[in-house]
Protein backbone atom coordinates (compact mmCIF):
# COMPACT_ATOMS: atom_id res chain seq x y z
CA UNK A 1 0.00 0.00 0.00
CA UNK A 2 1.45 3.03 -0.89
CA UNK A 3 1.96 6.11 2.03
CA UNK A 4 1.64 10.00 1.56
CA UNK A 5 3.20 11.71 4.83
CA UNK A 6 -0.30 13.73 6.19
CA UNK A 7 2.60 16.16 8.01
CA UNK A 8 4.51 16.90 4.38
CA UNK A 9 0.70 17.31 2.95
CA UNK A 10 -0.49 20.15 5.27
CA UNK A 11 1.43 22.34 3.59
CA UNK A 12 1.28 21.22 0.30
CA UNK A 13 -1.68 23.40 -0.64
CA UNK A 14 -1.31 27.14 -0.41
CA UNK A 15 -2.79 30.52 -2.10
CA UNK A 16 -2.12 33.85 -2.77
CA UNK A 17 -4.28 36.58 -4.26
CA UNK A 18 -2.88 38.38 -7.30
CA UNK A 19 -5.53 41.29 -7.09
CA UNK A 20 -5.65 44.24 -6.43
CA UNK A 21 -7.78 46.71 -4.60
CA UNK A 22 -9.08 44.23 -2.04
CA UNK A 23 -9.88 44.86 1.84
CA UNK A 24 -9.55 41.11 2.33
CA UNK A 25 -8.18 39.08 0.34
CA UNK A 26 -9.86 35.40 -0.46
CA UNK A 27 -9.16 33.05 2.58
CA UNK A 28 -9.32 29.31 2.77
CA UNK A 29 -12.71 27.46 4.09
CA UNK A 30 -11.69 24.15 3.72
CA UNK A 31 -9.07 22.60 1.68
CA UNK A 32 -8.88 19.37 0.16
CA UNK A 33 -7.74 16.35 2.32
CA UNK A 34 -5.24 13.65 2.09
CA UNK A 35 -7.53 11.13 0.55
CA UNK A 36 -8.91 13.84 -1.87
CA UNK A 37 -4.95 14.26 -3.46
CA UNK A 38 -4.88 10.52 -3.82
CA UNK A 39 -7.76 10.46 -5.73
CA UNK A 40 -6.71 12.80 -8.48
CA UNK A 41 -3.09 11.21 -8.71
CA UNK A 42 -1.64 10.79 -12.02
CA UNK A 43 -1.19 7.14 -13.28
CA UNK A 44 2.50 7.19 -14.16
CA UNK A 45 3.35 9.22 -11.27
CA UNK A 46 1.56 6.43 -9.31
CA UNK A 47 3.19 3.59 -10.97
CA UNK A 48 6.43 5.19 -11.08
CA UNK A 49 6.17 6.41 -7.35
CA UNK A 50 7.12 10.15 -7.80
CA UNK A 51 5.65 13.23 -6.93
CA UNK A 52 5.58 16.60 -8.31
CA UNK A 53 3.92 20.23 -8.12
CA UNK A 54 1.46 22.19 -10.07
CA UNK A 55 -0.01 25.93 -9.79
CA UNK A 56 -3.59 27.11 -10.73
CA UNK A 57 -4.37 30.71 -11.33
CA UNK A 58 -8.51 30.86 -10.92
CA UNK A 59 -10.94 33.20 -10.03
CA UNK A 60 -12.91 32.97 -6.55
CA UNK A 61 -16.31 33.97 -6.95
CA UNK A 62 -18.35 35.94 -4.64
CA UNK A 63 -20.10 32.19 -3.22
CA UNK A 64 -16.33 31.11 -2.78
CA UNK A 65 -16.09 28.51 -5.45
CA UNK A 66 -13.38 28.51 -8.05
CA UNK A 67 -13.75 28.91 -11.62
CA UNK A 68 -11.98 29.93 -14.81
CA UNK A 69 -8.58 27.74 -13.25
CA UNK A 70 -5.63 27.45 -15.57
CA UNK A 71 -2.47 25.47 -14.88
CA UNK A 72 0.39 28.04 -14.69
CA UNK A 73 3.05 26.00 -13.42
CA UNK A 74 3.39 22.13 -13.40
CA UNK A 75 7.23 19.97 -12.35
CA UNK A 76 7.84 17.61 -13.95
CA UNK A 77 6.84 18.63 -17.21
CA UNK A 78 4.37 16.37 -18.70
CA UNK A 79 3.78 14.48 -15.65
CA UNK A 80 0.35 15.01 -15.41
CA UNK A 81 -0.26 17.02 -12.02
CA UNK A 82 -1.36 19.92 -13.38
CA UNK A 83 -4.72 17.78 -14.88
CA UNK A 84 -4.43 16.10 -11.70
CA UNK A 85 -4.41 19.88 -10.03
CA UNK A 86 -7.54 20.81 -12.08
CA UNK A 87 -9.49 17.52 -11.08
CA UNK A 88 -8.94 18.49 -7.70
CA UNK A 89 -9.88 22.30 -7.74
CA UNK A 90 -13.97 22.11 -7.48
CA UNK A 91 -13.12 20.65 -3.70
CA UNK A 92 -11.94 23.78 -3.18
CA UNK A 93 -13.89 26.48 -0.72
CA UNK A 94 -12.69 30.03 0.19
CA UNK A 95 -14.24 33.19 1.80
CA UNK A 96 -14.25 35.76 -0.99
CA UNK A 97 -12.67 38.74 -0.99
CA UNK A 98 -13.91 41.79 0.48
CA UNK A 99 -13.86 44.65 -1.24
CA UNK A 100 -15.77 47.60 0.90
CA UNK A 101 -17.49 45.28 3.36
CA UNK A 102 -18.69 43.25 0.05
CA UNK A 103 -17.83 40.10 -1.30
CA UNK A 104 -16.23 40.16 -5.21
CA UNK A 105 -14.58 38.36 -7.27
CA UNK A 106 -10.54 37.81 -7.07
CA UNK A 107 -7.57 35.89 -8.66
CA UNK A 108 -5.32 33.39 -6.87
CA UNK A 109 -2.64 31.47 -7.44
CA UNK A 110 -2.75 28.28 -5.61
CA UNK A 111 0.49 26.03 -5.29
CA UNK A 112 0.01 22.14 -5.12
CA UNK A 113 2.33 19.72 -3.95
CA UNK A 114 1.96 15.65 -4.38
CA UNK A 115 4.04 14.93 -1.56
CA UNK A 116 6.36 11.48 -2.54
CA UNK A 117 5.11 8.36 -1.92
CA UNK A 118 7.19 5.57 -0.16
CA UNK A 119 7.14 3.33 -3.02
CA UNK A 120 5.86 2.55 -6.61
CA UNK A 121 2.65 0.89 -6.88
CA UNK A 122 -0.52 0.50 -8.29
CA UNK A 123 -2.68 -0.34 -5.15
CA UNK A 124 -5.51 1.61 -3.91
CA UNK A 125 -5.18 4.58 -5.67
CA UNK A 126 -8.27 5.74 -8.22
CA UNK A 127 -6.93 8.64 -10.21
CA UNK A 128 -9.54 10.64 -11.38
CA UNK A 129 -7.38 11.04 -14.39
CA UNK A 130 -7.04 7.46 -15.29
CA UNK A 131 -9.50 5.54 -17.60
CA UNK A 132 -8.65 2.48 -16.70
CA UNK A 133 -9.81 2.03 -13.42
CA UNK A 134 -13.80 1.10 -14.57
CA UNK A 135 -16.37 3.25 -12.68
CA UNK A 136 -13.25 5.50 -10.65
CA UNK A 137 -13.31 8.39 -13.06
CA UNK A 138 -14.46 11.71 -11.48
CA UNK A 139 -16.20 14.96 -13.66
CA UNK A 140 -16.33 17.90 -12.94
CA UNK A 141 -18.09 21.01 -14.53
CA UNK A 142 -20.36 18.42 -16.26
CA UNK A 143 -22.65 19.82 -19.50
CA UNK A 144 -26.07 19.23 -17.96
CA UNK A 145 -28.77 18.02 -19.77
CA UNK A 146 -31.10 19.43 -16.73
CA UNK A 147 -30.48 20.88 -13.89
CA UNK A 148 -32.42 22.81 -11.12
CA UNK A 149 -34.18 25.88 -12.00
CA UNK A 150 -34.09 29.33 -9.93
CA UNK A 151 -37.57 28.30 -8.30
CA UNK A 152 -36.42 24.70 -6.66
CA UNK A 153 -33.19 26.43 -5.48
CA UNK A 154 -35.45 28.87 -4.02
CA UNK A 155 -37.59 26.01 -2.60
CA UNK A 156 -35.27 24.31 -1.05
CA UNK A 157 -33.51 27.03 0.68
CA UNK A 158 -33.08 25.67 3.98
CA UNK A 159 -35.18 27.74 6.20
CA UNK A 160 -33.19 28.66 9.28
CA UNK A 161 -30.86 30.42 6.43
CA UNK A 162 -33.49 32.11 4.50
CA UNK A 163 -34.43 33.72 8.01
CA UNK A 164 -31.24 34.77 8.85
CA UNK A 165 -30.29 35.31 4.65
CA UNK A 166 -27.03 33.17 5.05
CA UNK A 167 -25.41 32.66 1.92
CA UNK A 168 -23.84 28.82 1.34
CA UNK A 169 -22.26 26.31 -1.14
CA UNK A 170 -22.42 22.43 -1.21
CA UNK A 171 -20.21 20.22 -3.16
CA UNK A 172 -21.94 16.77 -3.42
CA UNK A 173 -19.94 14.08 -4.58
CA UNK A 174 -22.07 11.45 -6.41
CA UNK A 175 -22.70 8.25 -8.56
CA UNK A 176 -23.82 8.77 -12.53
CA UNK A 177 -26.91 6.77 -13.68
CA UNK A 178 -27.45 4.59 -16.91
CA UNK A 179 -29.64 7.42 -17.53
CA UNK A 180 -27.84 10.29 -16.73
CA UNK A 181 -29.25 10.75 -13.49
CA UNK A 182 -26.99 11.34 -10.27
CA UNK A 183 -27.54 9.42 -7.03
CA UNK A 184 -25.90 8.54 -3.87
CA UNK A 185 -24.90 11.73 -3.20
CA UNK A 186 -22.75 12.67 -0.12
CA UNK A 187 -21.75 16.54 0.22
CA UNK A 188 -17.51 16.70 0.50
CA UNK A 189 -17.72 20.47 1.71
CA UNK A 190 -20.87 22.09 2.89
CA UNK A 191 -20.13 26.01 4.08
CA UNK A 192 -21.36 26.81 6.51
CA UNK A 193 -22.43 24.08 8.08
CA UNK A 194 -25.48 23.87 10.77
CA UNK A 195 -27.94 25.50 8.46
CA UNK A 196 -28.88 22.54 6.58
CA UNK A 197 -26.91 22.83 3.27
CA UNK A 198 -26.20 19.99 2.85
CA UNK A 199 -29.48 18.44 3.12
CA UNK A 200 -30.82 20.78 0.64
CA UNK A 201 -28.35 20.29 -2.12
CA UNK A 202 -29.20 16.14 -1.86
CA UNK A 203 -32.76 17.19 -2.42
CA UNK A 204 -31.88 19.08 -5.55
CA UNK A 205 -29.28 16.71 -6.82
CA UNK A 206 -32.83 14.41 -7.93
CA UNK A 207 -32.86 17.23 -10.71
CA UNK A 208 -29.84 16.29 -12.18
CA UNK A 209 -29.14 15.12 -15.22
CA UNK A 210 -25.89 14.70 -17.59
CA UNK A 211 -25.20 13.28 -20.84
CA UNK A 212 -24.42 9.62 -20.80
CA UNK A 213 -21.39 9.56 -22.88
CA UNK A 214 -18.08 11.55 -22.64
CA UNK A 215 -16.16 13.24 -26.12
CA UNK A 216 -15.09 9.94 -27.42
CA UNK A 217 -18.71 8.26 -26.60
CA UNK A 218 -17.60 6.10 -24.63
CA UNK A 219 -20.47 5.61 -21.19
CA UNK A 220 -19.95 7.41 -18.05
CA UNK A 221 -22.42 5.57 -16.17
CA UNK A 222 -20.78 3.97 -13.16
CA UNK A 223 -18.46 7.22 -12.73
CA UNK A 224 -18.45 9.96 -10.30
CA UNK A 225 -19.06 13.67 -10.39
CA UNK A 226 -18.47 16.46 -8.28
CA UNK A 227 -21.23 18.84 -8.14
CA UNK A 228 -21.50 22.51 -7.05
CA UNK A 229 -24.35 23.74 -5.22
CA UNK A 230 -24.92 27.27 -4.63
CA UNK A 231 -27.32 29.01 -2.41
CA UNK A 232 -27.51 33.00 -2.69
CA UNK A 233 -28.85 34.98 -0.22
CA UNK A 234 -29.26 37.50 -2.59
CA UNK A 235 -31.58 35.50 -4.65
CA UNK A 236 -34.07 36.03 -1.43
CA UNK A 237 -34.92 39.47 -2.09
CA UNK A 238 -35.15 39.75 -6.02
CA UNK A 239 -38.14 39.07 -8.52
CA UNK A 240 -35.61 39.36 -11.83
CA UNK A 241 -32.43 37.22 -10.86
CA UNK A 242 -29.69 37.70 -13.68
CA UNK A 243 -27.29 35.29 -14.42
CA UNK A 244 -23.90 36.76 -14.20
CA UNK A 245 -21.13 34.33 -15.43
CA UNK A 246 -22.84 31.99 -18.50
CA UNK A 247 -21.89 29.67 -20.38
CA UNK A 248 -22.66 30.34 -23.99
CA UNK A 249 -22.78 26.73 -26.09
CA UNK A 250 -24.43 27.86 -29.12
CA UNK A 251 -23.91 31.45 -31.23
CA UNK A 252 -26.16 32.76 -34.59
CA UNK A 253 -23.40 32.88 -37.66
CA UNK A 254 -22.42 35.47 -39.65
CA UNK A 255 -25.20 34.48 -42.26
CA UNK A 256 -27.41 34.68 -39.84
CA UNK A 257 -26.77 38.29 -38.63
CA UNK A 258 -26.21 39.56 -42.34
CA UNK A 259 -30.02 37.83 -42.61
CA UNK A 260 -31.71 39.81 -40.09
CA UNK A 261 -29.69 43.54 -41.26
CA UNK A 262 -32.92 45.88 -40.97
CA UNK A 263 -33.95 47.71 -44.33
CA UNK A 264 -33.49 51.05 -42.67
CA UNK A 265 -29.93 50.17 -42.00
CA UNK A 266 -29.43 48.73 -45.50
CA UNK A 267 -30.64 52.08 -47.07
CA UNK A 268 -28.80 54.23 -44.97
CA UNK A 269 -25.26 51.73 -45.64
CA UNK A 270 -25.03 51.35 -41.66
CA UNK A 271 -23.81 48.08 -40.84
CA UNK A 272 -22.23 48.96 -37.31
CA UNK A 273 -24.69 48.63 -34.08
CA UNK A 274 -24.00 47.28 -30.47
CA UNK A 275 -27.53 46.03 -28.49
CA UNK A 276 -27.69 45.11 -25.13
CA UNK A 277 -30.94 42.53 -24.66
CA UNK A 278 -32.10 41.29 -21.57
CA UNK A 279 -33.44 37.71 -21.87
CA UNK A 280 -35.09 34.84 -19.83
CA UNK A 281 -33.73 30.79 -20.43
CA UNK A 282 -35.63 28.31 -20.47
CA UNK A 283 -35.75 24.67 -19.07
CA UNK A 284 -33.31 24.10 -22.63
CA UNK A 285 -30.87 26.57 -22.43
CA UNK A 286 -32.61 28.48 -25.27
CA UNK A 287 -33.39 32.50 -24.57
CA UNK A 288 -36.99 33.60 -24.09
CA UNK A 289 -38.85 37.13 -23.70
CA UNK A 290 -35.96 39.19 -24.77
CA UNK A 291 -36.52 42.82 -24.58
CA UNK A 292 -33.68 45.55 -25.94
CA UNK A 293 -32.21 47.34 -23.16
CA UNK A 294 -29.89 49.72 -25.21
CA UNK A 295 -29.41 50.17 -28.97
CA UNK A 296 -26.82 52.11 -30.72
CA UNK A 297 -27.44 53.78 -33.05
CA UNK A 298 -31.19 53.83 -32.46
CA UNK A 299 -34.07 53.95 -34.89
CA UNK A 300 -32.60 51.30 -37.50
CA UNK A 301 -34.18 48.98 -36.23
CA UNK A 302 -31.05 46.88 -34.63
CA UNK A 303 -33.00 46.42 -31.54
CA UNK A 304 -35.41 43.90 -33.46
CA UNK A 305 -32.97 42.36 -35.25
CA UNK A 306 -31.04 41.33 -32.03
CA UNK A 307 -34.48 39.89 -30.59
CA UNK A 308 -34.71 37.95 -34.60
CA UNK A 309 -31.31 36.40 -33.34
CA UNK A 310 -32.22 34.94 -29.55
CA UNK A 311 -33.27 31.44 -31.26
CA UNK A 312 -29.99 31.18 -31.94
CA UNK A 313 -27.97 30.98 -28.56
CA UNK A 314 -27.85 28.31 -25.91
CA UNK A 315 -26.82 28.67 -22.76
CA UNK A 316 -25.61 26.05 -20.31
CA UNK A 317 -28.14 25.42 -17.94
CA UNK A 318 -25.66 25.35 -14.51
CA UNK A 319 -23.03 27.73 -14.15
CA UNK A 320 -19.70 26.45 -12.56
CA UNK A 321 -20.15 28.46 -9.57
CA UNK A 322 -22.81 25.85 -8.62
CA UNK A 323 -25.55 28.56 -9.87
CA UNK A 324 -29.34 27.64 -11.52
CA UNK A 325 -29.91 29.48 -14.98
CA UNK A 326 -33.54 28.12 -15.65
CA UNK A 327 -35.75 30.56 -15.18
CA UNK A 328 -33.64 33.37 -14.67
CA UNK A 329 -32.36 36.38 -16.72
CA UNK A 330 -28.88 37.01 -18.66
CA UNK A 331 -27.82 40.15 -20.43
CA UNK A 332 -26.82 39.48 -24.35
CA UNK A 333 -24.46 41.97 -25.46
CA UNK A 334 -24.51 42.10 -29.05
CA UNK A 335 -22.18 43.99 -31.92
CA UNK A 336 -22.84 43.85 -35.84
CA UNK A 337 -19.85 44.78 -37.55
CA UNK A 338 -21.16 43.90 -40.77
CA UNK A 339 -19.34 45.96 -43.14
CA UNK A 340 -17.37 43.58 -44.81
CA UNK A 341 -20.34 41.21 -45.34
CA UNK A 342 -22.77 43.74 -46.94
CA UNK A 343 -20.33 44.75 -49.43
CA UNK A 344 -22.19 45.04 -52.41
CA UNK A 345 -25.43 43.56 -51.04
CA UNK A 346 -28.67 45.15 -51.67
Amino acid sequence: MVKLQSAAFAAAVGIASVANAQDRPPEWVKRPSLNDLEAVWPTRALKEGYGGKATLSCTVTVQGALRACQVVEESPSGGGFGGAALALSPQFMMKPALKAGAPVEATVRIPIRFPQPDKATGSRLRPATDTDFKGERVFTNLPWRQAPSYSEVLAAYPAKARTEKVSGGVTLDCRIGKDGGISGCDPMQETPEGYGFGAAARALSRLFVTPTVDGVGKSIAGSRVHVRISFAAEALTTTSPVIGRTDWLAFPTLDDFTAVVPGAARAAKIYKARVVMLCGVTAEGALATCKVQTEDPAGLGYGASAVALAPFFRVAVWTPEGLPVIGGSVRVPLRFDLEDAMAGKP
